[in-house]
């Protein structure tokens, strides 16, 4: 044994000389004499893990300190008292192994051998934290592949071949991804709900279901202009997100929109076929189901359907409001005014005399009317029992200077409405109560802005006033909360901006509800916004010849909120006030065309155009 522990010692010292040659006959002899022998395995994993022998082997080396430890744990203490002589020891084999396994993790990695790795992965059992960085490597290697492939089967064989890598959620995602926008490249509602059904488990499932509802809304019913199509997807998708707008559409097409043929006016709907064939000599628009229409120098309504269900006997109506419209007749003692009902029917007992020329009632908005007292000639405001809710203590209504004093009222809006006595004017409640007793004016519209040339009290929460000459804008409450500079004219609020105006220059201002500018407009001419859009005239018109005839050039466009034109035509607009300037409602707008009356769709389609220049 003697022999054993010398030729030990001599192999170590020739290992650390780098004599391997020398070292490797000595190592060789020991394990020869003795197969059991634990010093001459380390004195071996030794020699094939030295870095600077050629050719050292890492997993050799792991191999041969393992059976130094196993048959070192069978030696007796005297005999492994002369191994701990030569420093081989539990605790030195078990540093050697672990440095064993950092350099043939190192060297694997540097060269990127995934064999190696594996026999590191199978080999290195006893090594968790060595196994567990070549796993680490080993996925990150495999995860590189797969995003070169970069196709969804190989992030799918990935995460399917190592469910437990730190790479395999990552990995699913991009599978989901992958899947998802291969299956559905085309963007067909038909590969949207597909892919939503056979794919329970993706996670792009609730964006396919998503996609699906809407490219099926876009691309099988909001293409039409066929109103069954709407019924039907309305019927069949209660549930869908797009199931509001359908109905929005429904309404648009529903819609019945007065064309002027010739002299003779009639209703198309808003998918551009005739409904009401023109047989008018003036018309109004819907409300609540009604019309007004002139025909034989009276008006009358009628229905949806072009039904006369109130016959045209009278000399002038309002539209209807709330469930009832005033109307002028002439009697045997004169012209009287009074309220109907949508059955024709008069409501109230009493009328209103006047010589025609004004009206001395109005229409009901939130469940009062203005009107005039045949006794005082004062205005107040009844109900609809006809009784006075707002005793008669007013004179004619404010507005536009030089105008009739009985001009009509604004009418309530948010609660209040606006009123004048003798001595003062301002905003009245429900009751009659001042908002501010006496201090506001009611503010002239902006003579080159769209007519009516009275405002409505509150618009979107806020109340243009004026006060010796100063506009601002106040709050339900009265508070003030947008001053508008000495000078300038303003406008309510639409679409939630208002314009306002320098009264030196040309340029228009669009403020927010906070009062800040958001657009800054040369204009001669500008329209509230509505859905989005406002109509602007930039500059006057030039002329241009029309046959015989000078007509003006189209002088008109669209601007969004951010001050950009949307479509690329200019128009005129129609200076009738039932075809609205313009503007666009349900997502339809009556312009000028060409010299054509023309409805438009929101995005700039035409819908419907005359065959004959307005």
């Amino acid at each position: 044994m003697a022999s054993q522990a010398d030729d030990l010692e001599k192999a170590l010292n020739a290992l650390r000389a780098k004599d391997f040659n020398a070292a490797k006959k000595l190592i060789e002899q020991i394990v020869a004499k003795n197969s059991f022998d634990p010093g001459g395995y380390y004195a071996l994993s030794l020699f094939y893990s030295d870095a600077d022998n050629r050719p050292h082997d890492y997993l050799k080396a792991y191999d041969y300190v393992v059976l130094a430890e196993k048959y070192y744990s069978a030696f007796t203490a005297r005999e492994s008292a002369n191994l701990k002589k030569l420093g081989i020891t539990p605790d030195a084999m078990s540093k050697h192994k672990q440095a064993i396994g950092q350099k043939a993790l190192k060297k694997a990695t540097v060269s990127g051998n995934l064999s190696e790795i594996d026999a590191i992965i199978g080999r290195f059992s006893d090594l968790p934290q060595i196994v567990a960085a070549a796993t680490d490597f080993k996925h990150q290697v495999a995860f590189q592949e797969a995003s070169r492939l970069n196709t969804y089967q190989s992030f799918q064989n990935f995460f399917i071949r190592y469910p437990n890598a730190k790479q395999a959620s990552e990995a699913k995602n991009k599978y989901d991804s992958l899947l998802y926008t291969g299956l559905t490249s085309t963007g067909k509602w038909q590969e949207y709900d597909k892919f939503y059904k056979n794919y329970p488990q993706s996670s792009y499932r609730a964006k396919a279901k998503e996609e699906y509802e809407k490219s099926f809304f876009e691309q099988t019913v909001a293409i039409s202009t066929n109103t069954s199509t709407y019924e039907k997807y309305i019927r069949e998708h209660p549930n869908s997100p797009y199931a509001q707008k359908a109905k929005q559409q429904l309404q648009n097409l529903s819609s019945l929109l007065p064309v002027r043929i010739g002299d003779l006016w009639g209703f198309i709907n808003g998918g551009g076929q005739s409904v009401i064939q023109p047989s008018y000599e003036r018309v109004g628009v819907f409300a609540e189901g009604l019309a007004k229409v002139r025909k034989n120098g009276k008006w009358g309504f009628i229905d949806a359907q072009g039904q006369e269900v109130i016959a045209a006997i009278y000399e002038s109506v309002r539209d209807f409001s709330e469930g009832l419209a005033a109307v002028m007749q002439r009697k045997k003692r004169g012209m009287e005014a009074f309220y109907i009902d949508v059955d024709g029917k008069p409501v109230f007992d009493n009328s209103y005399p006047t010589d025609g020329s004004y009206w001395p009632i109005h229409s009901f908005n939130e469940n009062l009317a203005a009107v005039e007292d045949p006794n005082t000639r004062k205005i107040g405001f009844i109900n609809k029992q006809g009784n006075f809710a707002i005793s008669p203590l007013f004179i004619g209504s404010v507005g536009q200077r030089g105008r009739s004093a009985l001009h009509p009222f604004s009418g309530f809006s948010r609660g209040y409405a606006w009123v004048k006595t003798d001595r003062e004017s301002g905003l009245v409640d429900a009751k009659g109560v001042f908002l501010v007793k006496g201090k506001y004016t009611q503010p002239l519209t902006d003579s080159s802005a769209a007519p009516p040339f009275y405002h409505k009290s509150f618009s979107e929460g806020l109340c243009l006033v004026e006060e010796e000459n100063a506009f601002f804008y106040v709050d339900l409450k009265g508070n003030t909360t947008i001053t508008i500079p000495v000078g300038f004219t303003a406008a309510p609020f639409s679409n939630g901006l208002a314009w306002t105006r320098s009264s030196y220059d040309k340029v228009y201002y669009a403020i927010n509800t906070t009062g800040k500018t958001v657009l800054t407009l040369p204009a001669t001419q500008v329209f509230p916004f509505q859905e989005g859009l406002a109509v602007i005239q930039k500059a006057s018109p030039g002329s241009r010849a029309y046959f015989y005839d000078q007509a003006p050039e189209p002088s008109y466009s669209y601007i969004d909120k951010e001050g950009n034109n949307v479509f690329d035509f200019k128009f005129d607009i129609a200076r009738e006030p039932v075809l609205g300037h313009g503007s666009f409602k349900n997502g339809t707008a009556c312009i000028i065309l060409n010299g054509k009356q023309t409805y438009i769709s929101r995005n700039g389609k035409i819908i419907w155009q005359s065959t004959e220049r307005w």
